[in-house]
């Protein structure tokens, strides 16, 4: 319970910093907001009063010269108000979108930067929703801190000011109904932030849910799960609206304390100013104006009770995504990284190479003892069944994930001592299942290079045979493939990630089954492709059709994270009783036979 105390104070101590970085990247405005709106509220909630009991009192000795010297004042007053809240509104309007804009590039690079293994255990929905939430949550923090706040401590100075030069007496009790209403409320208050902090969880779970069904909709439909779904999805719900009724619940109590609280207050207070009055200490005027301060620190009260209501919804939204930015990367780059040269050649070694994943036991080991040196230039082919680490060792080529023994250089270089936009932007991968983002097929090329020319763009998608199903489409490179690149096949998707690859011009590249999903008659032409995009550089291939690396430098045969064969595609053929010919004797279709999940 004590841990669960601290984080919530490191999270909400996390969202008023994030919420004031925010806001001070304009700080002259906040500034000029705040010089504008504390004098606005000053004179219509002390001067302008004043002005008006004193010409009631003016009206009362029937002095007509004095009236209309406090009419006056009470209209330039007025108009000076109206000028000050103007300007100060307008600026706070201003600002408030440039720190929103602000907040929100913040949680976007914060989200981007986060790990590999982040990204494979967490709803792209629920992301989503939390950025949406935290923004929302700020622009309500700002109306609470920079409108709300600042017009309720004018009030309540002023007031028990104004209260406390005619009857001290009177301020003092004023000050103590107020403090005993507002603590009722904060109690309360402490009560209902854990329910809130329950209904944003459940409404980033729902967005989670129903995001994830939306993106696969296809998938839905083609297993008629549309209820099952909607089933699914109404689990989250349900969590939700108990939580929001708990919430809601939980205020009702409070709303009616303080209700019974202001009502006994604002008897006392007028008994006491009518004793006041009768004892000849202060004119019915005052009586008037003191009444209307009464009157007005009432419903302050009131009114602070509910900025307390709205800063445990700030709370409640910011909550989980404050916590999701708080959780930091294990992949961090060393304090002083190193930069390598600029060049179409570049080798690769692994040095006794250890990987285990969290909570396995040693013999789970997906690599173990691996050494492999890939000269600059070279074309290593890896293969092995499903499971045996080839794809693992891409991911801690690309440091998506850290070794846990051993050291991979590049270039000379161990891949720690690098950051990690360093070591990727030398290397090009095309994964097994590429995901294209959801813009145009020319977009997507061009994201391998974003500097590129048309033309060198062009060239690309021509190399990769793009441009013959490109022709074909009404809207040819401006067509939008959709989220996921769902509107084009698989085969069509792999041809645009071939061509982001081409297009990068790296100096090593990785293919994870780069061409699997291509037809025979594509996979032989896009293989030309990238054995010239391969001619002097470093390529580490992956595959489960054997045809695509017989033309390979050399061969590496894995199997339980371990090398157990390595040669020319001859070279191990001619070993009968090894496992790639065994391999290759019992493909079926170019495929390997044994069925798997690839680690």
């Amino acid at each position: 319970m004590a841990a669960k105390r601290q984080r919530d104070r490191e999270v909400t101590r996390a969202m008023h910093r994030l919420f004031w970085r925010a806001n001070l990247a304009d700080r002259w405005s906040v500034a000029v907001c705040l010089l504008c709106r504390l004098p606005a509220f000053a004179l219509l909630n002390v001067f302008i009063p004043l002005q008006i009991a004193f010409a009631i009192e003016a009206i009362i000795a029937k002095d007509s010269d004095a009236v209309s010297s406090f009419a006056l004042t009470i209209f330039l007053f007025s108009l000076g108000y109206a000028v000050l809240w103007s300007i100060g509104g307008w600026v706070i309007t201003r600002s408030g979108a440039q720190a929103s804009v602000y907040l929100q590039r913040q949680v976007f690079a914060n989200f981007l930067a986060k790990d590999y293994d982040f990204y494979t255990s967490t709803f792209f929905g629920s992301l989503g929703a939390q950025a949406a939430r935290l923004r929302d949550a700020h622009i309500e923090y700002n109306l609470l801190w920079l409108v709300a706040i600042p017009k309720q401590a004018v009030i309540v100075v002023a007031g028990l000011a104004v209260i406390g030069y005619y009857s001290l007496l009177l301020a003092a009790i004023t000050l103590g109904l107020m403090a005993i209403t507002l603590g009722f409320t904060i109690l309360s208050s402490a009560w209902r932030l854990k329910y809130r902090r329950l209904v944003s969880e459940a409404s980033s779970e729902v967005a989670g849910e129903v995001g994830d069904a939306l993106t696969h909709a296809a998938t839905v439909k083609s297993f008629a799960a549309e209820e099952y779904e909607a089933n699914r999805a109404a689990v989250p719900m349900e969590r939700w609206r108990r939580f929001q009724y708990i919430s809601w619940a939980l205020s009702m109590p409070a709303d009616s304390g303080r209700a019974i609280l202001a009502a006994l207050a604002s008897v006392v207070l007028l008994l006491m100013t009518a004793r006041l009055y009768v004892d000849g200490a202060i004119s019915i005027a005052i009586v008037a104006l003191i009444q209307l301060y009464v009157i007005r620190l009432i419903a302050s009260t009131q009114e602070i009770a509910e900025i307390i209501k709205a800063y445990e919804h700030v709370l409640g939204g910011a909550y989980q995504p404050v916590a999701t930015m708080l959780i930091q990367p294990e992949i961090i780059d060393s304090e002083q990284t190193r930069v390598l040269p600029a060049t179409k050649k570049m080798g690769i070694a692994f040095r006794d190479l250890t990987f285990r994943y969290a909570d396995t036991a040693d013999s789970a080991r997906a690599v173990a003892g691996f050494n492999l040196t890939i000269a600059p230039g070279e074309k290593i082919g890896l293969v092995g069944y499903s499971g045996s680490g080839k794809t693992t060792l891409t991911k801690l080529l690309l440091r998506f994930m850290d070794v846990t023994d051993g050291t991979i250089s590049v270039g000379g270089v161990d891949i720690r001592e690098l950051s990690q936009q360093e070591l990727r932007k030398h290397i090009a991968y095309v994964p097994q299942e590429p995901i294209l983002f959801h813009r145009s097929i020319y977009e997507n090329i061009a994201y391998g290079r974003p500097e590129a020319t048309r033309k060198a763009v062009l060239e690309a998608a021509r190399m990769a045979y793009v441009d013959e199903f490109v022709a074909e489409l009404p809207d040819k490179y401006k067509t939008l493939v959709g989220e996921r690149g769902v509107k084009l096949s698989g085969g069509q998707r792999q041809r645009v990630a071939i061509a982001r690859a081409i297009l990068k011009d790296a100096p090593i590249l990785v293919l994870d089954e780069a061409t699997s999903a291509l037809d025979s008659h594509s996979e032989q032409r896009i293989q030309e492709a990238l054995w010239n995009l391969m001619k002097d550089r470093t390529a580490v291939v992956i595959a489960h059709r054997l045809s695509t690396i017989q033309r390979m430098d050399r061969i590496v045969v894995m199997d339980k994270g371990k090398i157990i064969q390595v040669g020319t595609h001859h070279e191990l053929i001619a070993q009968k009783k090894g496992a790639y010919a065994a391999l290759w004797a019992h493909q079926s279709g170019g495929y390997l036979g044994r069925a798997g999940s690839e680690q």
